[in-house]
């Protein structure tokens, strides 16, 4: 058995040869190497330095382009996600306003105010209503003039 602590309780060379040269050690070796080194400074400055000598392994291609490319598709993503849920947003706003959707008519003569608002109400609710229904059945249009074959294309290549 190797001895792999000398008397003032640091690492051997037996133990660093054994660390670098793979051999096969117990379980509870393992543990009381990686323990001492945990703590032990001048043990990890003599390994870092036996270590520095040792050819370093490199990936097969650079890990970095492809890191850089997902980063800039998940940044373009966001941005696309957020600005444009934004511009849609106010595209519809505009175009309730201009076809009249929020007006509300509040001057009243008598100030039944509440009653302008219930009627105002109820104009948006019948003129959101008509503009669902004719957007639905110019999409009804839309998808029936288009002739979407499925899977012609994936059967031909």
């Amino acid at each position: 058995m190797k001895e792999l602590f000398d008397p003032n309780g640091h690492l051997t060379d037996d133990a660093f040869g054994a660390l670098l040269r793979d051999e096969p050690l117990d379980e509870m070796e393992r543990l009381e190497i990686s323990e001492h080194l945990s703590f032990c400074d001048r043990c990890v400055e003599r390994y870092a330095a036996l270590l520095d000598g040792s050819e370093l392994l490199s990936p097969p291609e650079p890990v970095a382009p492809p890191v850089f490319r997902r980063i800039r598709e998940r940044a373009r993503k966001l941005f696309v996600n957020k600005y444009a849920t934004a511009a849609a947003a106010a595209c519809f706003a505009i175009m309730f306003w201009n076809i009249g959707l929020f007006n509300v008519d509040v001057q009243n003569d008598h100030g039944k105010i509440l009653d302008a608002l219930a009627n105002g109400a109820a104009t948006f609710s019948e003129r959101t209503t008509q503009f669902t229904d004719n957007l639905s059945e110019t999409l009804d249009k839309i998808l029936q003039s288009l002739k979407i074959e499925r899977g012609s294309q994936h059967e031909k290549e």
